[in-house]
């Protein structure tokens, strides 16, 4: 397992977003579909993250928190973004019976916010991990963790 930590303000994001670009573009180039596996407590800015980061890649899309829809999907010229927010789901059932893990690792690029819900139902393979903490009101940290072997 690799791993990259910064302590970043949100506007200084250019250094994880560069990184987490190189990551996703290795796997795609490996025709494997990556899964950003987002951690953070409540208000940590996963959404903002997403936002920020996928809002470079020219979409048209307006990129918001898909708390309510579960999902939303975002299109750029480079590849299509499947957006997950797992917090209101209660069981495994429930989201067996939602059928993620159709696109889970399968379609694109996923990034599932609260994927700890779906832990036991999500592949193993193609993970990259990015957890955000924060350290006062401006400064947050983050880590991007992934397993080299699935892209060397």
């Amino acid at each position: 397992m690799k791993a990259n930590f910064l302590s970043l303000r949100e506007n200084e994001l250019t250094p994880i977003f560069s990184t987490l670009d190189q990551i996703i573009q290795k796997y795609l180039a490996k025709q494997k579909k990556p899964i950003l596996l987002i951690s953070g407590e409540m208000g940590a800015g996963k959404t903002t993250f997403i936002r920020e980061w996928f809002s470079r890649y020219e979409t048209n899309s307006l990129i918001n928190s898909p708390t309510f829809s579960l999902y939303n999907i975002y299109d750029s010229p480079k590849f299509r973004l499947y957006h997950f927010d797992l917090y209101r789901i209660v069981s495994i059932d429930e989201l067996e019976n939602l059928g993620f893990e159709e696109i889970w690792g399968k379609d694109s690029v996923s990034a599932i916010e609260w994927w700890q819900k779906a832990e036991s139902i999500l592949p193993k393979q193609n993970r990259i991990y990015l957890t955000i903490s924060s350290e006062s009101f401006e400064n947050r940290s983050y880590t991007i963790e992934w397993n080299n072997e699935d892209i060397d």
